[in-house]
């Protein structure tokens, strides 16, 4: 017997995390901030790696090219969850800026690919 079930996924709050870094006027974080947002930034990736390789898992074919592209998306950033941060602060800002962007591009490849399924839902009794 196979046990399928989801995680909860708030998108709003995983961006809103991904954007700390990520905005214009973002200020330089403290060190003890920096390593809490890694920290949680570390997590939602956890998350929505999961999730987002459910959801692509539950599509068919090797030409589905929103499936092609979050996989890829998916591999890219657990390339990056392996990696370390390098000495010192501005490398360790450096590392999770990187996180944020591949969680802010894990979140879009997310919504594509639920859009794409409750689309193909709706047709159908």
């Amino acid at each position: 017997m196979t046990v399928s079930f989801s995680l909860p996924v708030d998108i709003a709050t995983l961006r809103a995390s991904a954007h700390t870094l990520l905005k214009p006027d973002a200020e330089a974080p403290s060190e003890e901030e920096l390593e809490t947002l890694t920290l949680m930034l570390t997590g939602h990736l956890a998350l929505i790696i999961l999730e987002l390789e459910r959801v692509a898992a539950g599509r068919r074919g090797d030409d589905d090219i929103p499936r092609v592209c979050a996989r890829m998306a998916v591999s890219e950033s657990l390339r990056k969850l392996r990696s370390k941060p390098g000495q010192g602060l501005s490398a360790h800002v450096a590392y999770a800026r990187r996180l944020s962007r591949s969680l802010n591009s894990l979140c879009h490849h997310y919504e594509q690919l639920r859009g794409a399924q409750s689309e193909g839902r709706e047709g159908t009794p």
